[in-house]
This record gives structure tokens, sequence and C-alpha cells, in this order.
């Protein structure tokens, strides 16, 4: 490997050990090969060129790359000096679990295209690496990589013929799971945890969820964070006390909600009860 070229690999417990690589690439050359797990690739700067499926192709900056369990592809630079990327690398056992939960049957997913042309799709990637490199929480985490799965599925997955499984009410159970949500806007909760109390999986969860609040469970959790914030805020707490007693990660990432919420600062917010 060149000085300047570099592979990091880390695995995230919080998405049950999904694997994600960042690496760059000049002159190296990988032969014909393939993967146990599904490979999601986005770059960020070069082409990254492949043989997958019997063709060539060369992916531009922010477009995605997929290739399926098994599939034989290589890879080098395009043109230029090279190409810098991320990938995810889901697991088959996942990926074909929730292929079956959308369209009821069972097998392994496979996609029409090896490059996707999605821009929505590469920015809830982009998004959700984003996330994973600043520590984001359990919970906001997990509805990301849900909802980027199920829309990688619904719109680029071979389906062959069948339709979207339809997903029945559960209203009853979705306010348990505000409820829950209310009462431990504290603590950080996974997505398995809220789906167990409304006996549901993850995506229907959120799929109905969302239809009831017009939130997803982690953005509800943050309203209702902010909104025991500004009551302290208004008996006189300080905003790094307010931070801690309502769950945020810290100051900043309080400060940065307040903001998009409120327009203004937790401080400047705390003052206005207390001028005179």
């Amino acid at each position: 490997m060149r000085a300047e070229e570099f592979c990091y690999v880390k695995t995230h417990k919080v998405l049950n050990g999904l694997e994600v690589i960042h690496a760059q690439f000049t002159d190296t050359v990988f032969g014909k090969h393939a993967h146990a797990d599904y490979v999601i690739s986005i770059v960020d700067t070069g082409v990254m060129h492949f043989c997958h499926k019997g063709a060539s192709h060369n992916a531009l900056p922010g477009q995605l790359s997929i290739v399926s369990p098994d599939e034989l592809h290589t890879g080098s630079k395009g043109q230029g000096e090279g190409w810098r990327y991320r990938a995810l690398y889901p697991s088959l056992e996942r990926v074909s679990d929730l292929y079956q939960e959308l369209f009821g049957r069972s097998g392994v997913p496979s996609f029409h295209a090896s490059i996707l042309q999605d821009e929505r799709l590469s920015r809830q990637m982009q998004l959700l690496l984003a996330k994973l490199e600043s520590g984001a929480e359990a919970l906001d985490l997990e509805v990301h990589w849900e909802l980027f799965l199920v829309n990688l599925l619904q719109k680029h997955a071979i389906k062959r013929g069948q339709s979207p499984r339809a997903l029945g009410s559960a209203q009853s159970n979705i306010e348990q799971v505000r409820d829950y949500l209310a009462d431990q806007y504290q603590h950080k909760v996974s997505l398995e945890t809220v789906a167990q109390q409304a006996g549901i999986s993850k995506f229907h969860l959120i799929k109905e969820f969302k239809r009831y609040f017009q939130l997803t469970p982690h953005q509800y959790q943050i309203q209702q964070r902010l909104n025991h914030a500004r009551a302290q805020l208004k008996r006189g707490m300080s905003a790094v006390d307010v931070a801690l007693n309502c769950g945020f990660h810290d100051q900043s990432h309080f400060s940065k909600a307040f903001v998009r919420a409120m327009g203004i600062t937790p401080s400047a917010y705390r003052q206005q009860f207390f001028t005179r």
C-alpha cells in the first residue's frame, strides 16, 4: 500500500456490528473477488472503476454502487490519481429479513443496477455516515439505518412481480410507544426496545409512528427533551445542567438542537426570564 493510500475499518455495535470502511486507493487494483455480505459504496473523490455483472462501470463522486453477496467484481481507479470512498457492509441476514418483511418473499435480494442513480438515497447514506462518525444516539442511528435499507430495497431491489406488503394499523400500540418515549426522554433507548413495546417490527414502527405523529421516534424523543429543557431553563438552571438532566449527549448537542427548534441559544432563552 502506497503512503497516500489508507483503509480504515470500524464496526458499530449499535447497528448489530455493521462494518464500515473508509478508504483511499491510487494504484491498488483489486482482482475478481466476492463478499459474503452486501457492499454499498459511495465515492467521495475521484472515480472508482469496477467490473460487475459482465459490464464495466465508473462510479463518480456522490454516486452509490451496490454488490450483492457472492457476486464477482473488481476495483481500480477510473482516471486521475485514484479514488476515496466509504462503504457499508450489511449482512445477508439483515437485508434478507427486511426484504421478506417488505415483500413477503424469502431469498437473497439482488438489484437492478450496479450504480444507483438516486440522489436522495446518496444523501441518506452520507447523513448516516456523518451520524456514525459523530457518535449519534442509538435510536437516531437505528432509525436512519432502517429507513435507508427500506428505501434501497423498495426502489432498487428486483421484486419479481410482487408488491410491497401492506402493513396493518397499530394505533393503540403506537400511542403506547409515544408514552414510553415521553417517560424515557432522559435515556438512550434502542429501536429494538421501542419496537418490542409496540409488538411490531422496527420498520413498521417507524412507518406507523410517522403516520400518526409526523416524526420519527427519535425526533419525538428530542422534542420531549426540548420541552423539559425549556421548563428547566425558565427555572434558572444552567445550560450545562439542563443538557445533562434532559439526556443530551453534551452541551454542544443540546445547544444545536435548541437553536434549530427555537432560533435562540439556551443561555439567551434563559436570560429572557431573569432580566429586569
